[in-house]
């Protein structure tokens, strides 16, 4: 899984489809303890995306 705040890997996991899954975050620039926060709140979503068919997923 590759987490990234820029489209392009959002986009290249739309047309050449997965591997790797590809979480976007769509907050801008935050501080390193704001995005483990993000990424921690959606523990639960993050491991069930893990496992489903989709390529990419938005974190706002």
């Amino acid at each position: 899984m590759l987490v990234s705040l820029d489209a392009d890997f959002a986009e290249m996991a739309a047309l050449f489809n997965q591997p790797p899954k590809v979480i976007w975050l769509r907050r801008g620039n935050q501080t390193t303890s704001a995005i483990e926060g993000l990424l921690r709140s959606h523990a639960e979503m993050i491991a069930a995306f893990e496992h489903d068919d989709t390529a990419c997923m938005e974190l706002y």
